[in-house]
């Protein structure tokens, strides 16, 4: 039960933080590999990587633990 509570918690964190991401850094587009890209989407899209890699790796230990009984 505990871990489920901390994987909540992570996910409120990650949306809080792209709330305030969205609401503080302006859109000014930065130049990445010949292309331009807003400095708040790279930004989201890294912290969109980090939920998503928790989200896997939440799913992963509950097939591990299955696997176990």
């Amino acid at each position: 039960m505990e871990q489920q509570k901390r994987f909540w918690i992570a996910l409120v964190v990650y949306a809080l933080l792209g709330l305030l991401i969205w609401t503080t850094i302006d859109d000014v587009p930065i130049r990445i590999g010949g292309g331009k890209i807003g400095i708040r989407a790279l930004t989201l899209a890294i912290v969109a990587f980090f939920a998503v890699r928790t989200v896997l790796h939440w799913k992963a230990e509950h097939i591990r633990a299955k696997k176990i009984e």
